[in-house]
């Protein structure tokens, strides 16, 4: 399937080549106007590069017949016109866009007609709003569930990054009222939403598909579309600014785009790189809620998802509709997940108010696709059930008083040679508490995606005391390595570090196999346990 992703290097454009990159039946261009840009992104990535002025030569390039599909992220879509859908219309080109503008997805199927008669597919807002919340919803009613009401709130992390046309869209309407929401302006009616391992975060409501696209299609009467920044000091001090538009005494806030981003930019290092989406239904059986954070900075790549995955069920010839529509009811929330997979991002979800349910888990996220390379005993010891294993272990104690006294003072297991061991593990929120018990004695440590850390790390905290710990994994064995601590969030000088030596394995039994070290500088061992544990 020939792709050309207009608007290519972009924030959104970006991420969505680098997910269709190296798929063999999508044949890639990325274009944009930015030469340098173009090029650099086509050689990382090892796809076709084009120049391109949409505006001016679009026409020109699609009269060529070297695509079949086009992928418009080349915002912002409030204001714009469909000149774009219309000339790929008329050059039998399908096409596919990541607005999230109300009027702008919501004003597609004008074009169903000439869509239609020219036999190709026309699609508006492959991104999170609507698709990936409308695939949530019929996930929900294809369970029986008759909906009344939706609320969601769309909340990324600060270090989010924020280009001109993201900002743009957002000052452009913030203050306005919301057609057919009577009472509703953008950035206004402030809500609080608590996304499981994010806490609670602002929201406003936003000019979003969901509320007429929800009611024309599904019957919803009522929803919630909102959107939150994740500074207190940044969302609330918008909502305050936007008052003088909702008051009809400035007419929009987009000169202001310049200075405002600039302080937003100041502010960044304050945040976090964790973002999330939490969707609240309510319905006569009772309310249900699903939730999804994204960390490791991932957040950024789920507007693109859907519409990757739209392109590859195109490719693969799954795509019979024709005509101009909104994205609902062509992809399913499974096959979104499944984007999110192949592609190793930090990305969980699920149903319920704590995140007990996120998935993947926790150490699925972090390997990404060396979690194939763990034995079948650790890939089932880390699937993230929220579980209890229990084995035997042998436990090696102190060599000298110093290491006595330091374990006492920590509770470290006294030696034996042969005692029980039980760990419980329990999932919250995108995180896992690991409760080791062994020898009359009890260690409970939490484990999650550290703040602003690569692939394949992971942290353990222990009371006040956090490491941080890369985890490779070669030929069946994850070894956990120590590459920082810190002490009530402050960072520890290299020579206060333990000593950690950590593997698992599997053993000729196909047990769950554990070798744990630890010491300190000066001081040698203070415990090592190994041993086996089994799932109940």
């Amino acid at each position: 399937m020939r792709t050309l992703v207009l608007g290519g290097t972009g924030v959104f454009g970006g991420r969505l080549c680098r997910l269709l990159a190296g798929d063999p039946l999508v044949d890639l261009t990325i274009a944009a106007r930015d030469r340098a840009r173009v090029e650099a992104l086509a050689a990382e990535l090892g796809i076709a590069g084009l120049v391109l002025d949409w505006r001016r030569d679009l026409d020109r390039v699609l009269a060529s017949r070297q695509f079949d599909v086009l992928v418009h992220v080349a915002g912002p879509f409030q204001g714009q016109d469909y000149a774009v859908a219309e000339a790929c219309i008329r050059h039998g080109v399908h096409y596919l866009d990541l607005s999230d503008d109300r009027a702008f997805v919501c004003g597609i199927d004008r074009l169903d007609a000439a869509a239609r008669a020219a036999g190709v597919f026309v699609c508006s807002g492959a991104s999170t709003a609507p698709a990936l919340t409308g695939a949530v919803l019929e996930q929900v009613l294809q369970e029986g569930m008759a909906v009344d009401r939706v609320s969601f709130a769309i909340v990324p992390g600060n270090d989010a990054p924020r280009g001109r046309a993201l900002i743009e869209a957002i000052l452009s309407g913030a203050g306005k009222p919301i057609p057919d929401q009577p009472g509703r302006h953008v950035w206004g009616s402030l809500r609080r939403f608590a996304v499981p391992g994010l806490g609670r975060r602002w929201a406003a409501s936003c000019d979003l598909p969901e509320p007429a696209l929800f009611r024309r299609r599904f019957g919803v009467a009522e929803t919630y579309a909102g959107a939150g920044l994740e500074l207190s000091v940044l969302h609330l001090g918008l909502w305050l600014l936007a008052a003088p538009v909702r008051l009809g005494l400035l007419r929009s806030l987009s000169p202001a785009a310049t200075p405002l981003a600039w302080i937003a930019d100041r502010l960044r290092a304050f945040g976090t790189d964790k973002g999330g989406l939490r969707i609240d239904f309510e319905a006569a059986g009772g309310p249900r809620t699903w939730s999804l954070v994204a960390e490791g900075g991932d957040g950024p790549f789920i507007p693109a998802t859907p519409a990757a995955a739209l392109v590859r069920k195109l490719a693969r010839g799954e795509v019979t509709q024709r005509g101009a529509m909104p994205c609902i009811g062509l992809l399913s929330l499974a096959e979104i997940e499944t984007e999110w997979l192949q592609a190793s991002l930090r990305i969980a979800c699920g149903w319920g108010e704590d995140g007990a349910s996120f998935r993947p888990s926790l150490y699925r996220r972090v390997l990404g696709r060396a979690y194939g390379a763990l034995s079948e005993a650790g890939q089932r010891l880390h699937g993230g059930t929220g579980a209890n294993w229990s084995g035997r272990c042998s436990v090696d104690g102190p060599t000298n008083l110093a290491g006595r006294l330091v374990a006492r003072l920590f509770a470290l297991p006294p030696a034996t040679a042969d005692a029980p061991i039980e760990v419980d593990f329990v999932v919250r929120g995108g995180r896992e508490t690991w409760i080791r018990r062994v020898g009359g004695r009890a260690m409970r440590s939490e484990q999650y995606i550290g703040l602003r850390r690569p692939g394949g790390w992971i942290v353990e905290r222990f009371g006040p005391f956090a490491f941080d710990l890369r985890v490779p994994v070669k030929d069946g064995r994850l070894e956990l390595v120590m590459t920082g601590m810190r002490f009530a969030d402050v960072p520890l000088p290299r020579f206060c570090w333990p000593l950690i030596k950590a593997a698992e394995t599997e053993d000729e039994e196909g047990r769950f196999q554990f070798d744990v070290e630890i010491g300190l500088p000066g001081i040698g061992r203070l415990v090592r346990y190994r041993g086996f544990l089994t799932g109940r």
